[in-house]
């Protein structure tokens, strides 16, 4: 991450605003390590504490008391390096920032993965009731085998329940159908269901108009 952003492709202060609650900081830290991280970018040695006190409304002393803090808290980092002339000065790195903020942004994906997993067999069972062993196996084939996105999943399931019917097999066939079509967005998905609905409504033109290849479009309610 740290190397990302350091290449420009990283937008750091998303990311931070994203994880600095979990990672225990307060709005005012959020801004102030989002500044920092901007001088060291810029300047990474001419900035100082006054530099940093014009974006925030805590003054000098309260950006420095947030300077110590990083660094007691192991956000920040700070080595003594000398220039060509033998000068010594202080430079500060934000690399222990960007791990915490790093591993946090993981664990709050993955939370928000289990979470959206559980709500997924939440709504299997509303529309289908219990699930059996075999409607349990075959879920965990869409997410694990197939590896498709729970949210995916969900509108498999909306596309069922638009046709009234009430078939896992039913889903089933739309995630194939899907898989062998390289879907693998929630886009994607969207754009695969408006063009099942186009197709559907050219096949039903009337006799005297232009006349419909069947083979034109995938059949659901065909293939249970």
């Amino acid at each position: 991450m740290f190397e990302l952003w350091k290449a420009d492709a990283l937008d750091f202060s998303a990311i931070l605003l994203e994880t600095y609650k979990d990672l225990g900081l307060t709005e005012t830290e959020y801004v102030f390590f989002v500044m920092l991280a901007k001088m060291l970018k810029t300047n990474p040695t001419g900035w100082n504490v006054a530099d940093l006190a014009q974006y925030l409304t805590i003054g000098e002393s309260g950006v420095a008391g947030l300077l110590m803090n990083g660094l007691g808290q192991g956000f920040i980092e700070v080595t003594q390096k000398a220039d060509g002339a033998g000068r010594r000065f202080e430079e500060y790195s934000l690399i222990p920032l960007f791990g915490k903020v790093e591993t946090a942004f993981r664990q709050k994906n993955r939370k928000g993965a289990a979470g959206s997993k559980e709500e997924l067999f939440n709504l299997l069972e509303r529309d289908f009731g219990l699930l059996s062993p075999k409607d349990i196996e075959t879920a965990h084939m869409w997410l694990d085998d197939d590896g498709f996105d729970p949210e995916i999943i969900k509108l498999a399931l909306m596309e069922m329940k638009s046709n009234q019917i009430t078939s896992i097999k039913y889903v089933d066939k739309i995630l194939l159908d899907w898989k062998k079509k390289n879907v693998t967005t929630v886009e994607g998905a969207k754009r695969q269901m408006i063009e099942f609905r186009n197709r559907r409504a050219e096949s039903t033109i009337p006799q005297d108009g232009p006349k419909a290849d069947p083979n034109d479009y995938y059949d659901w309610m065909g293939e249970i």
